[in-house]
């Protein structure tokens, strides 16, 4: 089976959606699937003025609410995420821009798909749990380091701008011919697709849904 996964590594429904997919895939006992980790930007044009402020008080200017209802609607996403193990802190996240992060992906992906899974981890846990500015090449060094990957060479594509954002921008490109509008967005076996943080009642339904439709 193969899975590609439209996500940015500040969304934190990309995260739950993640955990999700990976029980529907162990309930099923699909050990071998293919899953590739695709690139989208939820704000591509964060301003200079945002960048490293709480992402809680950026919320709520963006969404005209004050900072306690945009705490209580961070703590009800914190909720959801602790429902399926994982340790979310919304209150210490900063804004980031994420192109850096995901032309890291991408290198990642050109090495294997294994090591591309474990970046993406990697980044959601530092950013999400642990509360770890990324912004800026310095700030992603320890976290390829945690995940096992070669700094030497993830350090020379942070130098280089151009070093595998071509392949942001093809799976940008991708996501819009399949009119993706928000992740996580998941496709299964390239026939299947499934929007949002969804039950792993609804992803194994949908996994099977694509290996019946394969089957054909």
């Amino acid at each position: 089976m193969t899975v590609d996964v439209f996500s940015d590594v500040v969304c934190p429904f990309c995260y739950i959606g993640k955990r999700n997919m990976e029980s529907a895939l162990r309930e099923l006992g699909i050990a071998d699937a293919e899953i590739r980790f695709r690139s989208f930007e939820l704000d591509p044009h964060v301003s200079d003025a945002d960048l490293g402020s709480p992402t809680l008080a950026s919320l709520a200017a963006k969404k005209g609410m004050s900072l306690a209802d945009a705490a209580r609607m961070t703590q009800a996403v914190a909720y959801r995420a602790s429902q399926v193990g994982i340790p979310m802190n919304l209150s210490t996240t900063k804004v980031m821009r994420t192109r850096d992060a995901h032309r890291l992906l991408q290198w990642a992906r050109s090495r294997s798909l294994a090591e591309a899974a474990l970046l993406n981890e990697e980044l959601m846990k530092d950013y999400f749990v642990d509360g770890i500015d990324l912004n800026g090449p310095e700030a992603l060094l320890p976290t390829v380091e945690r995940a096992g990957l070669p700094l030497d060479q993830a350090r020379a594509v942070l130098a280089d701008p151009k070093a595998f954002d071509a392949e942001v921008a093809a799976d940008l490109d991708y996501a819009q011919k399949l009119n993706v509008r928000g992740v996580p967005f998941f496709v299964f076996n390239q026939r299947i697709g499934l929007s949002g943080a969804q039950s792993v009642e609804t992803f194994a339904a949908a996994m099977k849904e694509s290996l019946h439709d394969s089957a054909k």
